[in-house]
């Protein structure tokens, strides 16, 4: 991974200067591609197969020939296709050679089509130099076809017959051009061919055909109030040119004493195998460089060290939503092959992860340019055509760069995920993911060493934690399995279950609660305040019990296992887990203790931060799952933006009742002394709803689940271990019970720690959704962090 210098922008109205500059370049091959020995047959279309005969249309994909219909006179008559394929029969007019001529080339019959030139044609070309100059000029042209008319004249053995030729073209479109086909009798009629049969002027020796690309500005990522957070600005860049160098110590000490760069890699980077008159790039200047440093530099020149300035991505928060915008680097040879017809050139930079990638297209423009004839030195002398470079739109996102930044300090070095979502319009406002790194720094240009240090990082930076890592959720799941009950399972909001420290309605082992006393018969909502282990293994049993699949048809309607559709980033589905499910991926029938695991949210079950904050935003308002936005708008340069429409995903599966009493249990656990959330937002002037909750990766093996079922359950002696000691806050859990729930735990395991929250229960206004990879303790560790962010965001009114 070089630093590849990007190309200037070229005004189209001063293409020829720029053409003229370029042309020093062009056998080097840095601006003209140029017609060359790379294999690209791909883009030339493939002679018919043995026994399929092929029609002229047909063969070429577009109308080939002289239209098919006789004029009057029959001057414009074109024989069929099988006739003028016939190799093995001579042509009978100098007419029909250029005619079996034009229709072998347009059905890819390269060396058919050699067959009908003149022997002066052999003793200049090969058959293989022949066929691959075609394959070249198709390729640079980007043609993919064309169709051919011989015009009509009363001569049918003229010794020049004018052929009007339309070549379609990827980048060009439609390019019509007309040539002169000399004929020759030898003793049969055959076509003289150079290579102005392809394009008027290209017959000159060494003369080539080249697309001289245009570079549009790529356009901006916006935050919602249209702060830049990814733009263009001008770098600097100080290199060599060898032509120029007396003194080759002087240079090599410039760069190691006043650049500060090892000698071994000046030396690698300047001894290179390329032209001497070809500028070598060996350092990006830093952007604060001062204008007086740079003048001085540019004092150089005689001494041939060149200072030249381009334009490039530039990220002006750093790593700050890092992992949202995504970063630019070098295409690599599979984009190359498949966008190269599109005007993308190697060295190009091209978008990687988040909006950067999925908006390449959008971001990039299109690339425009001229098709031209150069001489042998690579100046133009004949422009054939052009199309002019469109701008890259503006893609304008909802976050709120100073609400991400709040987010990702309350975060701090911490490995987890943020995201704060307005529920009311599915608008993420901020998306945090750490660790992450500055896309700046890949950008400048990093070795390929430096690269996989990144890329095999075992904290994985590259990783957006928010929307491609899938945790269990643990305790933010029970309203989930609440809901279930409430709808499903017959019981109402107002029941009380027994809370005790230890539950044994399964197996021989006790199934325990994170408080080792028993709390006694508490309500529906107080059990989802206090996240009581064993009131929801009560509940899970009796969900089996009535239907497997309800619990897990509930969590679909909640968004879970399918993705969110958020459009810009890439994202798992997560896991929600049933019967049908498990047989598929684990090769198991589902038990009780699948069911047991699920409604305190562990064992197979996995969401996305994005998906439980998507969850709780349905929560919060009206029960409807939808979309969340996080790209906002498509802005073209001088046409109005194109809004990206939030969709409706699900329907939370609760009646509004019940919407309404879930609401209501979730604002006891931050309201109410008993509730996990009560110590964290104690003190806030705002008004909170949410959840608690800490995880485990893996909580019970497969073959415990596969000992537990409906019928036996009372025979098992296999324990399932689902005790959540941290769930409590430090002031309820000594600092021994922490040590030895610490001590006892297998050394496998580590925590997730969650909190899930809204503010403002008439109008919800911001869902914040917090998971540290090893938390504790969801209330003590993820609480203040959404803590921080909800007040910071609402008090300071940044939410719209």
């Amino acid at each position: 991974m070089g630093n590849v210098p990007r190309r200037r922008h070229l005004r189209t109205n001063a293409w020829l200067p720029a053409l003229v500059l370029a042309a020093a370049l062009a056998m080097s091959g840095c601006i003209f591609g140029g017609e060359s020995e790379r294999d690209l047959s791909e883009y030339f279309p493939p002679p018919p197969e043995d026994g399929a005969p092929q029609s002229q249309e047909q063969a070429s994909g577009t109308a080939v020939g002289d239209g098919g219909a006789a004029t009057q006179d029959g001057a414009a008559y074109t024989p069929p296709p099988e006739e003028l394929e016939n190799l093995e029969v001579a042509p009978p007019s100098a007419r029909f050679a250029v005619q079996s001529f034009f229709h072998l080339i347009a059905t890819g019959d390269l060396s058919g089509a050699y067959q009908r030139t003149s022997t002066e044609t052999r003793e200049r070309i090969s058959a293989e130099a022949f066929e691959q100059r075609y394959r070249d000029v198709w390729a640079e042209a980007t043609i993919g076809g064309f169709s051919w008319e011989v015009m009509p004249q009363e001569d049918q053995n003229s010794s020049s017959h004018e052929v009007l030729i339309r070549y379609q073209t990827t980048f060009f479109g439609e390019i019509e051009e007309v040539i002169q086909a000399r004929t020759l009798r030898q003793p049969h009629w055959v076509v003289d061919w150079t290579p102005d049969l392809m394009f008027s002027g290209l017959g000159s020796p060494g003369y080539l055909i080249s697309a001289l690309i245009e570079t549009p500005a790529r356009g901006q990522i916006l935050d919602r109030n249209g702060v830049v957070l990814a733009g263009e600005t001008e770098i600097t860049i100080i290199g060599v040119h060898w032509d120029s160098i007396s003194d080759e110590e002087f240079v090599l000490d410039f760069f190691t004493d006043r650049v500060g760069i090892e000698e071994e890699e000046v030396r690698a980077r300047i001894y290179q195998d390329v032209p001497s008159y070809q500028f070598i790039p060996v350092a990006v200047l830093a952007l604060d460089t001062s204008a007086e440093v740079i003048a001085e530099f540019e004092q150089l020149a005689s001494q041939g060290i060149l200072v030249t300035r381009q334009t490039r991505r530039f990220y002006p928060f750093a790593d700050s939503a890092a992992h949202v915008i995504g970063y630019l680097q070098e295409i690599n040879p599979t984009e190359l092959a498949e966008w190269f017809v599109e005007g993308y050139r190697a060295g190009d930079m091209v978008g990687r992860d988040g909006i950067e990638q999925s908006f390449e297209r959008t971001l990039a423009g299109r690339r425009g340019g001229s098709l031209l004839i150069v001489d042998p030195i690579g100046r133009p002398v004949r422009e054939i055509s052009n199309r002019p470079a469109i701008a890259g739109a503006d893609i304008r996102l909802t976050l709120d760069i100073r609400v991400q930044q709040l987010a990702e300090t309350a975060l701090g070095e911490q490995p987890g995920a943020v995201v704060a979502i307005d529920p009311r319009s599915g608008h993420v406002m901020a998306m945090a993911s750490y660790p992450r790194i500055d896309p700046n720094t890949i950008v400048d240009g990093v070795t390929q060493e430096e690269y996989e240090t990144y890329f095999f990082d075992q904290r994985q930076p590259f990783i957006n934690r928010a929307v491609e890592q899938v945790y269990a959720p643990g305790s933010t799941f029970k309203v989930v399995t609440l809901a279930a009950a409430l709808e499903g399972g017959g019981y109402e909001i107002t029941d009380h279950i027994s809370c005790p420290a230890r539950w044994m309605e399964v197996g021989d082992q006790p199934l325990r609660n994170w408080k080792d006393v028993d709390q006694g018969r508490i309500t529906l909502s107080q059990a989802l305040a206090e996240s009581c282990n064993t009131v929801f293994y009560e509940l899970g049993l009796s969900l089996d019990r009535i239907d497997e699949q309800l619990l897990p048809s509930v969590a679909s309607g909640f968004g879970f296992g399918q993705s969110t559709g958020i459009v810009g980033l890439n994202e798992e589905d997560g896991v929600n887990p049933g019967p049908s499910w498990k047989e598929a991926h684990v090769n198991e029938a589902w038990f009780t203790g699948d069911t047991l695991n699920m409604s305190i949210g562990q064992g197979f079950v996995a969401v996305t931060v994005l998906q439980m904050a998507n969850a709780y935003a349905a929560l919060a308002t009206n029960g409807v799952v939808s979309t969340p936005i996080i790209a906002q708008s498509i802005e073209p340069s001088g046409a109005p933006p194109q809004l990206i429409e939030r969709r409706s995903i699900s329907v939370l599966p609760v009646s509004a009742d019940t919407l309404e009493q879930l609401q209501a249990a979730l604002r006891t656990t931050v309201s109410q002394p008993y509730g996990t959330g009560f110590y964290v937002f104690r003190g806030s002037v705002l008004r909170i709803a949410g959840k608690s909750g800490t995880a485990e990766d893996q909580v019970v093996e497969p073959e415990a689940l596969a000992d537990i079922d409906d019928e036996g359950a009372e025979e098992q002696a296999e324990e399932i271990d689902v005790e959540l000691n941290s769930e409590r806050s430090e002031d309820e859990q000594t600092q021994e019970e922490q040590a030895e729930a610490e001590a006892q735990e297998p050394e496998r395991y580590f925590t997730h720690a969650w909190f899930s929250a809204w503010t403002n229960f008439e109008d919800p206004r911001l869902v914040v959704t917090v998971v540290l990879d090893d938390g504790k303790s969801g209330s003590d560790d993820a609480g203040p962090i959404v803590r921080q962010v909800l007040e910071g965001t609402i008090l300071n009114n940044w939410v719209p």
